[in-house]
């Protein structure tokens, strides 16, 4: 998990340079996120995820819609694990406002229109990623 989390965020000391396509990350994000699904919150180490969940959020802008709804499905996973302090490199009491801060970008998203924003809805289920990620995290606050 770890390793994949280092492909998908390089930090500025990491040697690993990533020149892959959206396509790649979102399938890396996906895996991630399988991953958090399996493993025991206990176990998670504070210190190799901080920052997960600006990382994310900051994906929450993309054009690409399967990779928006990939750092959807992260988001939603780390909020339903209740472990945000693992994630964020954020205080406890700014928690509150981060989640706030996500909740705004994903109502932007739904509500803007025009061709410069594509859909956000899968055109093969007919499934809205960023839909549901805002429903599942207004229902926890």
């Amino acid at each position: 998990m770890k390793l994949l989390w280092d492909l998908i965020n390089p930090g500025t000391d990491s040697s690993i340079e990533r020149k892959d396509s959206l396509a790649i990350l979102t399938v890396m994000i996906s895996a991630w996120s399988f991953l958090l699904f399996t493993i025991d919150g206990w176990r998670l180490s504070h210190k190799n995820w901080q920052g997960a969940i600006t990382y994310f959020s900051n994906i929450l802008d993309s054009n690409d819609e399967a990779l928006c709804a990939a750092a959807c499905e992260a988001l939603a996973l780390v909020f339903e694990f209740n472990c945000m302090e693992k994630f964020s490199s954020k205080t406890k009491d700014s928690n509150k406002e981060l989640k706030d801060n996500i909740i705004k970008q994903l109502r932007s998203r739904l509500s803007e229109t025009g061709n410069e924003r594509i859909s956000s809805q899968d055109p093969r289920t007919g499934f809205n990623s960023a839909s549901a990620t805002l429903d599942f995290l207004e229902v926890l606050i």
